[in-house]
């Protein structure tokens, strides 16, 4: 998880709710696959929680906090994220675990920024620095070390391993495409 600078509302979302006045999320449908885009843009192509790259529109806008438990926030910018469609970790596995207490010990990337309390190892493992209860609570809540997200970070760091120093973090970085940032970035200036 890394930390999300969302820039302004963009004028064609706040335009259609103030035209609109949607009700319920479904009537945002004309143009939700172009807010998609515009928040995926934001992220570098990158699920919000879990850092994995997205492609072929396999993900979908993830409310952090859920519209079930906060339906006023339902059409907040600020609480729209894009998300892998993944069952096993991420926005949707966080989705059926929580209750509305949950939300005072998790992260929230576009508020705080996560490796303040989130850190990785050289085996694919993220953990909670200094054992923090908000690091452990999201990575319970997101299910941050599912065993796939851990396999794909393995991959990331032997692949960084076999070029050695030739390429600078940000080369790395650009060249997996913004996926796993923050651990890449954090291993990286431990001299992986």
């Amino acid at each position: 998880m890394k930390q999300i600078n969302k820039g302004e509302t963009p004028a064609f979302f706040s335009d259609f709710v103030k035209k609109n006045k949607p009700r319920d999320w479904e009537d945002i449908a004309p143009i939700r696959p172009k807010l998609r885009q515009h928040i995926l843009a934001e992220q570098n192509g990158c699920c919000a929680y879990t850092e994995v790259r997205i492609v072929n529109d396999n993900c979908h806008i993830d409310h952090y906090r859920t519209r079930n438990l906060f339906s006023k926030l339902t059409f907040d910018y600020c609480n729209l994220m894009v998300a892998t469609n993944a069952e096993g970790y991420g926005a949707k596995y966080k989705d059926k675990y929580i209750a509305k207490g949950d939300y005072d010990d998790l992260i929230n990337p576009v508020e705080e920024n996560p490796s303040d309390y989130l850190e990785f190892t050289y085996t694919g493992i993220v953990n909670a620095k200094n054992k923090c209860r908000k690091g452990e609570k999201t990575i319970e809540l997101f299910n941050l070390n599912e065993r796939n997200l851990v396999n794909r970070r393995i991959a990331r760091i032997l692949q960084i391993n076999s070029f050695g120093k030739e390429f600078s973090v940000d080369e790395v970085i650009d060249f997996f495409k913004g996926e796993f940032a923050s651990m890449i970035t954090q291993l990286y200036n431990e001299e992986l």
